[in-house]
């Protein structure tokens, strides 16, 4: 009779297991999908936000895929930077490079041609900041590019302007 009996409690604990093993179930399932569910939407913001902020190489994209705008026919002159009593200028023309295949290029793209004014005023206004020597070095022409695309990028909100070119350059 011992025997049958503790057959009997290791039965009722048994059937005691799996009804509680159901409930831990039943509810926690549910929260663990929304928690899941959440952390699939945070890892998709922050991917977004990983890739908002290419840079893009406008060397790694094929020819076909860009589209330059010129924004100067002819050199513009700029000043630069006083350093001492000397006055410098540079004389350079500007065009800038777009991805056609961003998602915002056929949107924003007709925008340029109404806001060249904008655009050559960034360009002047990033000239005087930086001084003759800093433009005849590689890294501060560079820099000086990076800053002007960088302003471009937030005028349009967007990066489908990838690159900024100063060509026929001369400074004095």
């Amino acid at each position: 009779m011992k025997k049958n009996l503790m057959s009997v409690l290791i039965m009722a604990l048994v059937f005691v297991n799996v009804v509680l093993s159901a409930v831990i179930m039943i509810t926690l399932v549910p929260a663990t999908k929304q928690a899941n569910q959440l952390i699939e939407e945070v890892c998709g913001a922050i991917e977004l936000e990983l890739d908002s902020g290419k840079v893009f190489n406008p060397n790694t994209i094929p020819v076909e895929q860009t589209d330059v705008v010129e924004l100067t026919d002819e050199p513009a002159t700029y000043t630069l930077r006083k350093t001492g009593t000397d006055s410098n200028y540079c004389t350079t023309k500007v065009a800038i490079t777009l991805n056609k295949e961003d998602s915002d290029y056929e949107e924003k793209k007709p925008l340029i041609a109404g806001r060249e004014g904008l655009l050559k005023d960034i360009v002047s206004s990033t000239f005087p900041k930086y001084s003759y020597e800093e433009v005849m070095s590689t890294e501060g022409q560079e820099r000086l590019r990076d800053d002007i695309l960088q302003q471009m990028q937030e005028l349009f909100d967007s990066d489908f302007i990838i690159a900024v070119t100063l060509s026929e350059t001369n400074y004095q």
